[in-house]
């Protein structure tokens, strides 16, 4: 049996999150609910970019890939999403990163590259808008 691959290319760090978590401790369950839902909305952003970028020959491999939500196991991690791929396209991993033979032609990283400040973005202004301030 093949051995599944998994990447994870990049976590996200951003600053000033000590006054959003102090707020969010404050609200208690309906928190995790805006984290997730900001965290969704900015993950969007990187997959549509994806299916945007990545190379197409049959559509195979642009058709199969998903947005999926972690399980997250971390309790300091409370919500994550990745870019993943349905049965079929064996060929994610070698496309995006290449092999000895065949030259890499990226698409998810400069997906996350090109919107890293807008996914920023959209998770500041949703969490923003579910506390009740406006940016």
């Amino acid at each position: 049996m093949a051995k599944r691959m998994r990447t994870r290319i990049r976590r996200t760090h951003i600053d000033g999150l000590d006054e959003v978590k102090k707020m969010f401790e404050d609200m208690g369950d309906a928190a995790a609910e805006v984290l997730d839902k900001a965290t969704k909305e900015g993950a969007e952003l990187v997959f549509n970019k994806a299916k945007q970028k990545v190379p197409v020959d049959s559509g195979k491999l642009r058709d199969s890939l998903v947005l999926k939500k972690s399980k997250v196991k971390n309790p300091t991690v409370r919500s994550e999403y990745y870019v993943s791929k349905k049965s079929g396209a064996e060929h994610f991993a070698p496309v995006e990163l290449g092999t000895s033979k065949m030259k890499a032609q990226p698409f998810l990283r400069p997906a996350i590259d090109e919107n890293m400040q807008a996914v920023a973005k959209t998770v500041n202004d949703s969490v923003l808008k579910a506390i009740g301030r406006t940016t």
